[in-house]
């Protein structure tokens, strides 16, 4: 680990301080309770790094519109990425020349009856189906990184998302942070349960060695996709690409990989004009998403 770089993944369900939908939701009272939390998990996480070694840190917010973490309660050392890209690494950008990574926060897949606010990629989508499996982003994220030699070595979310993520990569050190509604309930015992939580964080990251050795994760084609929307009147409107569609399941066949995630993409976010202009319309969106989360600072 000593002179290499991490890589953290930071999404916001699966961190310390979210503890209903409305903590994960732009611009409530809650988010930002969330967020400041979420920056002061990825700092503790961040500390722990350094002091093994690393010579960098590179954080990517992955939640909704990717400007989540509060820059100036970041630790300073840190490079913080913001918002999304077509690429280099779809959905990353620019990887930095990153050895390893971590996933911290992260959330179990949509159709997991078991996990906090489960969902994959958009929650308009109740479930992802690939090869008869359910589908997290866990799997989508790893394979992208493996595909630039960048192997995971830690994952934090729910019990649920750690036990899935599990099943799929067991060399991962996996740390479980629960949502207890009778916890969130008492202002005091939630607080003292954020400390002990991010303080047992601290510990399991601490159990992470020899990161860059660690196997590289890859989704195996052919793919047999199946996308179930919740509504019927969402899969159609989600669907100007004309993907063979039954109900409220949008369906695909493709031999490669960056083909799936592309599609799963388009029928998750993106309308057809939008697509075919995203290298314009992404730092547009960057750009308003900056604005709006300095908005609620």
């Amino acid at each position: 680990m000593k002179g290499e770089i991490a890589y953290v993944v930071a999404d916001l369900e699966g961190s310390t301080g979210a503890w209903t939908k409305a903590h994960t939701l732009l611009g409530t009272p809650e988010w930002q309770e969330a967020r400041v939390e979420l920056t002061r998990d990825i700092n503790a996480v961040a500390d722990v790094l350094f002091e093994k070694g690393v010579r960098g840190v590179v954080v990517k917010d992955f939640h909704r519109t990717g400007y989540n973490l509060i820059p100036k309660y970041l630790d300073r050392r840190v490079r913080l990425v913001s918002g999304y890209y077509a690429g280099p690494a779809i959905g990353y950008g620019k990887l930095y020349g990153a050895d390893f990574a971590l996933f911290v926060g992260l959330h179990a897949a949509g159709g997991n009856g078991s996990g906090f606010l489960s969902h994959t990629l958009t929650s308009r989508i109740a479930e992802i189906v690939v090869n008869g499996k359910r589908l997290g982003e866990a799997e989508l994220f790893a394979t992208v990184l493996s595909s630039f030699n960048v192997p995971v070595c830690f994952f934090s979310g729910c019990p649920a998302a750690c036990q899935e993520v599990l099943e799929k990569m067991d060399w991962l050190v996996a740390y479980e942070i629960a949502k207890d509604p009778e916890i969130y309930k008492d202002e005091r015992k939630r607080q003292e349960y954020i400390r002990r939580k991010r303080q047992g964080l601290i510990e399991k990251v601490k159990e992470v060695s020899h990161p860059e050795k660690r196997p590289l994760f890859f989704m195996k084609p052919p793919f047999d996709c199946q996308v179930i929307f919740n509504q019927e009147t969402e899969a159609r409107r989600m669907n100007p690409w004309g993907f063979p569609q039954e109900g409220r399941i949008v369906r695909f066949q493709t031999e490669e990989f960056l083909e799936l995630y592309q599609n799963l993409l388009k029928i998750a976010y993106f309308p057809k004009l939008a697509y075919y202009l995203r290298s314009v319309v992404l730092p547009l969106t960057r750009f308003g998403w900056k604005i709006q989360s300095l908005k609620h600072l």
